[in-house]
């Protein structure tokens, strides 16, 4: 009875250190995202480096800061895409209701009380306060980029060094630890190849409907819900639901409702296929996963998802490497 008490102390400290440290992370983001992002961004691409390094006989430096342009390139042409069609939109949208706009700053109560704000200093302050917060926005957001580039550079070029280092530290724990980073890159590695499956079928998915009502350049549209869907805030109902108010406002009711329909539909099969589908990829039993999700949507909060599903793939990374048993074992000697 008492050893398995003890046996159970490990794993106690493992979720509460975890929980500590993951608290210290997010309150902590805006300061270590740059390098979180720059080295899961190198650990991703290391297999690309590597094949640069010895099919194309690249230099190490050359490589690390070819594939990093190729990475930021395809990102901020996602990025451009993405404005260039919401502001398309937009520009149609007010050309169609032109008449309607015209009218309404026409009127005397718009008038009235733009009047009013003016002199109560009201949009002055406003303006004001926008004005402030892009003249911190966009240094802090060019600064930011400038600094994952190069982190992600370094990171490429040094990858191996930093491990083989970190394992020559490590002393009697190398071929655990060892086992540990090969399990968490594997681990990682289907944790993304599954959300690339579910992104592929939003974005298949998307296609069809947009042609099904008429959408124009549905391709590209449903390339912004599949990018849409990859970022938690958004979702692809910051695409399905405008388009179905300027079906409706268009009096394409129709169109609309198919939207506004279909849209409930991919929430729906998203929630089923998605615990399913990292579970199987990640070996996570589906109901953490469908359980995060559901914490996550009670509490609001999207951080609440990636600890839940986070705490339960390091445990699975940590007890495959036998970690647990390995300090199970020594306190028993």
């Amino acid at each position: 009875m008492m050893a398995r008490f003890f046996s159970g102390k490990p794993r106690l400290v493992f979720f509460l250190s975890y929980t500590l440290l993951f608290i210290l992370a997010v309150q902590a983001a805006a300061f270590v995202l740059p390098f979180f992002l720059s080295l899961l961004i190198a650990v991703l691409m290391k297999p690309l480096y590597g094949c640069l390094r010895t099919s194309f006989r690249f230099r190490s430096s050359f490589a690390a800061t070819t594939l990093t342009l190729l990475v930021f390139g395809v990102i901020f042409a996602v990025i451009g895409i993405i404005l260039y069609l919401a502001v398309s939109q937009a520009l149609s949208l007010l050309e169609d209701y032109r008449g309607v706009i015209v009218d309404l700053f026409r009127s005397p109560e718009l008038f009235d009380t733009l009047k009013e704000h003016i002199f109560s200093g009201d949009l002055l302050n406003t303006v004001t306060s926008v004005a402030t917060t892009l003249f911190h926005a966009v240094p802090l957001g060019i600064t930011f980029v400038i600094v994952t580039f190069a982190l992600t550079v370094f990171f490429l070029h040094h990858l191996d060094g930093l491990r083989d280092d970190l394992l020559c530290r490590a002393g009697e724990y190398r071929n655990v630890l060892g086992s540990v980073m090969h399990i968490a890159g594997d681990t990682l590695r289907r944790l993304i190849r599954s959300y690339l499956i579910l992104y592929a079928i939003t974005f298949v998915e998307a296609v069809f409907i947009f042609y099904l009502t008429g959408v124009e350049y549905p391709i590209a549209f449903a390339f912004v819900t599949a990018v849409a869907d990859i970022l938690p805030i958004l979702g692809p109902g910051t695409v399905y639901v405008p388009l179905a108010v300027i079906f409706i406002l268009q009096k394409n009711y129709i169109g609309g409702v198919i939207l506004l329909i279909y849209f409930l539909l991919t929430v729906i099969i998203r929630q089923i296929l998605e615990p399913r589908i990292v579970s199987d990829q990640v070996k996570v039993h589906p109901l953490v996963v469908l359980s995060a999700i559901y914490f996550s949507i009670v509490s609001m909060n999207i951080w609440v998802l990636f600890y839940v599903v986070s705490i339960f793939i390091a445990y699975r990374v940590l007890n495959t490497a036998r970690v647990f048993e390995n300090d199970s074992n020594k306190r028993n000697l």
